[in-house]
């Protein structure tokens, strides 16, 4: 095992995170009382999916050991620690210059502390501030922007600024001729011509600052948050030279990061998480010099849309890096272009049986419905769906008979892909998949409705799959 070196931010993280969890019933199941370093911590705690430590941490601590409203809980979070590297990057991004007014566009509720640390972060900056947690009316929210005349507008992602500017059809800096820069922490890589400076916010997860800005290149770069967070990385191969993503068998500690590696997010914390895989995945570009409180070199990554996921059919799992390389390849050079696609199991399958046809369709179901359809399919039914639905927007005329030709190329790529796969096929054990054409627009229906919640991310990939 590599050593271990000296991090006093990391030694006091860890000691809060153990005086915090140890006296409750959690602890004492985990013997957190007994253990006196970080590399006890790690020999003798598991690390939990998002599943395990639902039902096996949170739910016996009450979903946390503090609520999100007490006086102590921005202290546990440590909200304030890195506070002073995040200022330092904003301001040397923003010229060294002081910010007169700043208005900030987030809703209220999604992460409560999270909401609070960085309208702490904004406050020090200095100048008046503006909050607007709605977004209902964009030409209502255009007009007290401009009566405001921000400097700097805050909000969550990008692409926020790019749905204001298509709805007076001009750019930002006519719409808002007083903004020098735009902070945000999602989205970043898709600025498209806002003719504003794009800066990063950092990266926040469950009231936690778990990345900060970084004045290196790319963009959206962030450094991880080690000089306040206990984070540990969990490294895998990349799904698509593996096809499914191989784990490896034990955490590595931020600065033992290797350049080029994809790693996912393992975050402890006072607050009530417990080495949690935090289904947050990063890929590294590079370190930043150390801190006092932090004396190793400072991990800078770019964060990754969490690869897909594998979907269980009765018999066989697909990887779900194939399924969208399959989607991706199923449309020639004369087909309508694609614009979004999600493909995962059919529920309707779970009555297939062999010798029954699979049918292909053009329906109206918006994407939105996909997931509830999923979660609300007869859970009283023995075993597995047997086909594969996939919901497809393309743009350009499509034919009547594009759903079928696309269904049968599906089904031949993973079928070149996966023996197991083409077996169950071959013995009719497994349905032909399933393809739905929605309607033009539902993309962009999806896209704004996240843009309007004010709440995350808003873009998604062009194929996504539902586990």
């Amino acid at each position: 095992m590599t050593r271990e070196l000296p991090a006093p931010a990391r030694e006091t993280a860890l000691a809060r995170t153990l005086e915090q969890l140890a006296p409750t019933r959690v602890g004492q199941r985990f013997g957190l009382a007994a253990i006196r370093s970080l590399a006890d911590f790690r020999a003798s705690v598991p690390i939990f999916d998002r599943d395990r430590h639902e039902r096996e941490v949170e739910t016996p601590l009450g979903f946390g050991v503090i609520d999100d409203a007490e006086a102590g809980a921005m202290s546990l979070a440590a909200a304030a620690r890195e506070r002073d590297e995040v200022l330092a990057v904003w301001r040397a991004r923003l010229g060294n210059t002081a910010i007169a007014r700043v208005a900030s566009l987030h809703a209220h509720g999604a992460d409560p502390l999270a909401e609070r640390t960085l309208r702490d972060d904004v406050r020090a900056l200095g100048g008046e501030l503006l909050h607007l947690d709605r977004l209902d009316d964009a030409a209502r929210v255009l007009e007290r922007l401009r009566a405001f005349d921000p400097e700097l507008l805050v909000v969550p992602s990008a692409l926020t600024c790019t749905w204001l500017q298509r709805v007076q059809r001009a750019p930002l800096t006519r719409l808002l001729p007083g903004v020098r820069a735009v902070l945000c922490q999602h989205d970043l890589d898709r600025d498209s011509g806002h003719g504003v400076a794009m800066h990063s916010v950092g990266w926040f997860f469950r009231g936690l600052r778990c990345g900060l800005p970084s004045l290196r290149a790319p963009v959206d770069a962030i450094t991880l948050a080690v000089g306040s967070q206990l984070l540990e990385l969990l490294p895998y191969g990349n799904p698509e030279d593996d096809g499914r993503r191989v784990y490896a068998d034990r955490t590595i500690l931020p600065e033992q990061a290797r350049l080029g590696h994809r790693y996912e997010i393992v975050v402890s914390s006072p607050l009530g998480l417990l080495r949690l895989r935090s289904e947050q995945h990063v890929r590294v570009v590079g370190f930043d010099p150390p801190t006092a409180s932090v004396p190793l070199p400072r991990v800078r990554v770019v964060r990754l849309s969490t690869p897909p996921g594998d979907v269980a059919l009765e018999g066989c799992t697909v990887a779900g890096a194939w399924l969208t390389a399959s989607v991706r390849q199923a449309l020639a050079r004369e087909d309508p272009a694609l614009v979004a696609a999600e493909i995962g199991a059919d529920p309707q399958s779970l009555d297939w049986r062999p010798g029954l046809e699979s049918s292909s369709s053009r329906l109206g179901d918006g994407f939105g419905e996909t997931e509830l359809t999923l979660r609300t399919a007869p859970r009283d039914r023995p075993g597995r769906p047997r086909a594969l639905l996939c919901r497809i927007e393309l743009q350009g005329f499509v034919r009547s008979e594009l759903a079928r030709k696309l269904a049968a190329r599906i089904d031949e790529n993973l079928r070149a892909r996966s023996p197991a796969y083409a077996w169950l096929r071959q013995r009719d054990e497994l349905a032909l998949p399933r393809v739905i054409v929605l309607p033009a627009g539902t993309a962009a229906s999806e896209q704004q409705r996240r843009v309007t919640e004010l709440a995350g991310a808003v873009w998604t990939p062009d194929v996504r799959v539902l586990g």
